[in-house]
């Protein structure tokens, strides 16, 4: 294989780190309110958006210096999903997000990942307002009971 075409390192770890200087973490869980290991959830997954957007753009990330040349761009087209569509979790419900959604959650199951964090903050705070309203996934909420 050439050098040039040797994969020195995953093309989304070029783009966090870029990114994560200006990432965002609350001091909380958004579920519980917990203070301790926190990490960000990003609600579209970071690989699958470049993934797809280096594919409709023709560009070629496989390589250190291709991810390097486009990485700026990518972050800045998607600003909404890196810096505003992202949760701070404790591990525990960052973990049970991805027990459910999968690693690499689609980007279809974004309103569902919002749903189910919202239904978990509000069992959490004893709201039970939200948990029986209908939805046109029909069994998605019986999942979670």
């Amino acid at each position: 294989m050439a050098s040039n075409t040797k994969i020195n390192r995953i093309p989304v770890k070029w783009v966090r780190d870029r990114a994560k200087a200006a990432y965002v973490k609350a001091d909380k869980c958004f579920v519980c309110g917990s203070t301790t290991d926190l990490e960000l959830h990003h609600l579209n997954s970071v690989t699958l958006l470049l993934n797809k957007w280096a594919a409709e753009k023709g560009y070629d990330i496989d390589t250190d210096e291709g991810i390097l040349a486009v990485r700026d761009e990518f972050i800045e087209e998607h600003h909404t999903e890196l810096y505003d569509l992202v949760f701070t979790l404790c591990n525990n419900h960052h973990v049970m997000l991805h027990n459910i959604y999968g690693k690499i959650p689609t980007a279809p199951s974004v309103p569902k990942q919002q749903k189910w964090l919202q239904l978990q903050k509000d069992k959490f705070e004893g709201n039970t307002a939200h948990q029986n309203f209908p939805t046109s996934t029909g069994s998605f909420f019986s999942a979670f009971y």
